[in-house]
């Protein structure tokens, strides 16, 4: 059985570095090394699910993708990160997710989408009734009201937040915040996390918020506290979080406190940023 379905985008991506601030206007010249790989299968629902494939937990992103060479880029970056491709659905006739994310030499960024076809199936419903952890992530908001009704009351669910009112409008980010046992942001988010909460939060959420340089705060369960972190000067940090909250959450499924859970995701999110450098 996958213990653990990630809902959101399967993207196919395309990363680009710029010299300076890039407008809309003119030409830059892009920071683009031979050893990046153009286009990049990525989306939160695969991160999170490589993490915690990693980390020993049965996952599979809850996904779609087109019949087309994208997605079979995207099928065998499953495959090589040992997800399970159950919840991958192939819809015919249309084109992948594609995702174009530019680099500002600041560090900063700006995303291009363009979302493919997405219908939830029955075999995705399927899955999504018989896993014990949902984790909802960016990706269609009419997909994500349908999970929410359907998911079982004794189903975890998790929320890799992101302020990003196209996948998450002012009725989801209510829901979620009400609804999710765990809830990872960052703290560029968290005023907007808190800003769109109906309720306080409920006893027993557990909220882990990072902070780049500025370390993990965690907050849950009566404690609060934050770890450090070795700060790394990256220039491409995408899919950092979802690697972070995927380890995280492997750390608590196999028992660990929300302590261990942060230091498992921290290292998580090192190795892959360390790969990028």
């Amino acid at each position: 059985m996958v213990a653990v379905v990630v809902a959101g985008f399967a993207t196919i991506d395309y990363v680009a570095r710029v010299e300076g601030d890039f407008t809309g206007r003119g030409t830059l010249l892009m920071r683009q090394g031979a050893e990046d790989a153009w286009p990049r299968a990525g989306g939160a629902a695969l991160f999170a699910g490589a993490a915690l494939a990693r980390a020993g937990v049965a996952a599979a992103p809850l996904a779609w993708i087109g019949d087309d060479g994208d997605g079979e880029t995207y099928r065998e970056a499953c495959r090589q990160a040992g997800v399970s491709l159950e919840g991958v659905a192939t819809m015919a006739g249309a084109s992948s997710t594609r995702c174009l994310l530019i680099y500002n030499a600041d560090g900063t960024y700006g995303c291009l989408l363009r979302p493919g076809a997405a219908l939830l199936t029955e075999g995705q419903r399927r899955l999504v009734l018989g896993t014990s952890w949902l984790v909802a992530a960016a990706g269609p908001p009419e997909i994500l009201r349908e999970l929410l009704d359907a998911v079982l009351p004794s189903t975890r669910l998790v929320w890799i937040a992101k302020d990003d009112p196209a996948c998450f409008p002012p009725d989801l980010v209510a829901r979620l915040s009400r609804r999710a046992d765990v809830v990872f942001c960052n703290a560029g988010e968290r005023a907007w996390l808190e800003a769109g909460r109906e309720d306080p939060a409920p006893a027993g959420q557990l909220l882990f918020e990072t902070r780049g340089g500025g370390g993990v705060r965690v907050e849950g369960a009566g404690e609060a506290f934050q770890l450090p972190v070795v700060a790394l000067a990256v220039d491409d940090a995408t899919g950092a979080g979802d690697t972070f909250a995927g380890a995280a959450l492997a750390a608590l499924i196999h028992g660990g406190s929300s302590r261990v859970a942060a230091e498992a995701g921290i290292a998580a999110a090192g190795t892959l940023l360390k790969g990028r450098r």
